[in-house]
This record gives structure tokens, sequence and C-alpha cells, in this order.
């Protein structure tokens, strides 16, 4: 699968760089996006869909034990994952209000 960052993403990996957050953490995340591991991402990431997006937006957690309140966007579409964005849980209820609407 090829892996597409958003213009969004990389701005707030970013952000993310500048308040010292670890990102091989989001590469590690994305490897087993990458490889399809579903099991690890449901137990160890907490992935989640956001419903009501189309195509479907999915988040994880990329770090749940330095701050269980990092999220990694992502969705996929034709053997492609594109990177969305990185940021909070804030941000989930954000993309569903504009999804709703």
């Amino acid at each position: 699968m090829e892996v597409i960052p958003k213009k969004y993403f990389l701005r707030t990996a970013k952000k993310y760089k500048k308040k010292h957050y670890d990102l091989s953490k989001v590469n590690k995340v994305v490897s087993l996006i990458e490889k399809e591991d579903f099991d690890q991402l449901y137990t160890k990431h907490k992935l989640g869909v956001i419903h009501g997006t189309h195509p479907p937006l999915y988040h994880v957690h990329v770090d749940r034990a330095y701050n269980d309140d990092w999220l990694l966007f992502y969705f996929g579409d034709n053997n492609k994952i594109y990177l969305s964005a990185l940021g909070n849980h804030n941000l989930i209820e954000h993309i569903s209000k504009i999804f709703n609407d």
C-alpha cells in the first residue's frame, strides 16, 4: 500500500514535532496500518471510525502510555492510505460536525 500524507497532516506533524512529541511512534502506527495488522491496532491503539464520513475516516491512538489524547486520522482508497491529521479528541467532534451538516 502507498502512504500519502495530506497537507494538513504535514502541518499538524510539524506542530507536534515543535512540542517535542516522538514522531517515530507515528511511523510505527503507520507501518501497522500498511501491514493491515488490525488486531494490534484494535487492542494497542484503539482503532475507531468516525461515523458519517465517506470514505470512512479512521482514528488510532498513537501512544496511549504517554498521551491518550494523541490521535492519527487516516482514510484508505484503492490501495492507498491517506494520512489526514494528527490531533486530539476535539478534532473528532470538529470533523463529525463538518460531515454531518
